[in-house]
């Protein structure tokens, strides 16, 4: 009789995502029940389960590396919004401020390729989100990307909240829905970016 074995890489994947919790004697469970004739999608949404609640005690088990992470990660994106707008001012040929005087450049700086400048603008923005979340880990090495899953949630909020406070002052329209799709958009595009950085920086799991 042939043994039915789960997905390999799944049980890695969460040592590797979460290296601070010991998950043998989960993954042994989710073996037993995966033998028992429970489906490769349901093994994935326990792993996926297990990641969210284990990073949550891996949080409540060191509150202040997680609020240092999120300073960390709200310091870094502002530094990443200023280098991005300083950056596509010199790009345009706006300018630039120096010794705090805003020195103008000549119209011959101007970028005449727009599209190339929007192709240049978006890779600084991926490579920035992604470096951000590649220092989250190599800050927070023992924790994988746990501190990088606690950053998105805050930033997720105050998100929320600044949507809210602009929901309460703009009179009710339905072009509102726009504005909210492109800001969980783009939101969720950070976080992904925020990850993948995250997990370029985690250390290789044994075989689970």
């Amino acid at each position: 009789m042939t043994i039915k074995q789960p997905p390999r890489f799944a049980g890695r994947l969460l040592k590797r995502l979460v290296p601070a919790q010991n998950h043998d004697i989960l993954l042994g469970d989710l073996h037993e029940e995966y033998q028992r004739g429970r489906s490769v999608a349901w093994y994935w949404l326990q792993i996926l389960a297990a990641l969210v609640v284990r990073s949550w005690k891996d949080v409540r088990a060191n509150p202040l590396v997680a609020a240092r992470a999120v300073v960390t990660g709200l310091i870094a994106q502002m530094l990443l919004l200023s280098a991005f707008s300083s950056l596509q001012n010199v790009l345009t040929g706006a300018g630039f401020m120096w010794a705090g005087r805003w020195i103008g450049l000549p119209w011959s700086w101007h970028w005449p390729y727009a599209p190339s400048l929007g192709l240049i603008m978006q890779g600084i923005w991926i490579t920035g989100h992604v470096m951000i979340g590649w220092l989250f880990v190599r800050l927070h090495r023992g924790h994988g990307v746990t501190m990088v899953l606690v950053y998105c949630c805050v930033s997720g909020a105050l998100h929320a909240i600044g949507l809210l406070q602009i929901a309460r002052v703009t009179p009710w329209s339905p072009h509102f829905f726009t504005p909210l799709y492109l800001a969980a958009n783009g939101q969720a595009r950070e976080w992904l970016l925020l990850i993948a950085g995250g997990f370029s920086a985690t250390r290789r799991a044994e075989a689970a």
